[in-house]
């Protein structure tokens, strides 16, 4: 597998390899294991080795441990000893779990959020599922997903920094690291979901615009709380 180091945007690309000991050789190990977990590159169970994974991202072992030890304390990895390591499992239980926590939690967000967004915040958020709507139905759910987690993370993020809470921001960040499409499989059509999705948000937008916390915060509710219909077997 070839080295990689960030060029100048900051994305990930091939290369010689990265400077060692400094932040930015860590944050390139940590968005290379990141991406290759959520890719399926690495699948569940998978063994993370320190100096594999050196060796294979063109950083030392320093950078490494520390992508580890970020990717272990927000749930994808999970740690052992002898520098050791293996990609975490998520079962139906995990996947009810956490949406359950994030519809309390991104429910008081929208409810803040509805009487402090700004207008650069809702031309944003109309800008994401406009760009999510479109990638969808110009490639398909296949082929367009890992862009839809991309925009669909940021699209809930922007509602949560617009509450104006940084505790709440640091705890839903750790929980849309896990996009939803990666956790465990739907018992329902894909298209049954994405295109509810999308009219959701589309009133979750509505409800902002209308100063509407009330409005705002049983929509997100029921948003994430409508993604937990999973295959029980």
């Amino acid at each position: 597998m070839a080295k990689i180091a960030a060029n100048g945007d900051g994305a990930l690309s091939a290369g010689k390899g990265a400077s060692d000991g400094t932040t930015g050789a860590t944050e390139i190990a940590y968005s290379y294991i990141r991406h290759s977990i959520l890719s399926g590159e690495l699948p569940s169970g998978a063994t993370l080795q320190e100096a594999q994974l050196a060796e294979q991202i063109g950083v030392s072992r320093t950078p490494v441990r520390e992508a580890l030890k970020r990717l272990g304390a927000q749930g994808l990895v999970v740690l052992e000893r002898y520098r050791r390591g293996y990609v975490a499992h998520f079962d139906v239980k995990d996947f009810r779990e956490i949406l359950t926590l994030r519809s309390t939690l991104e429910a008081q967000a929208a409810r803040l959020a509805a009487t402090r967004i700004d207008a650069a915040g809702i031309s944003t958020l109309e800008d994401l599922e406009d760009r999510m709507e479109a990638a969808y139905a110009e490639s398909g759910y296949d082929a367009s997903v890992r862009l839809f987690d991309e925009l669909n993370t940021e699209f809930h993020l922007v509602i949560a920094r617009a509450a104006g809470s940084t505790r709440l921001v640091n705890i839903l960040e750790n929980s849309l690291e896990i996009p939803a499409s990666h956790l465990t499989p739907y018992a329902e059509p894909h298209s049954a979901r994405i295109e509810r999705t999308f009219w959701q948000h589309r009133e979750i937008i509505a409800a902002l615009k209308a100063r509407n916390a009330e409005w705002a915060s049983l929509q997100m509710a029921a948003h994430l709380i409508s993604l937990v219909i999973v295959d029980p077997h």
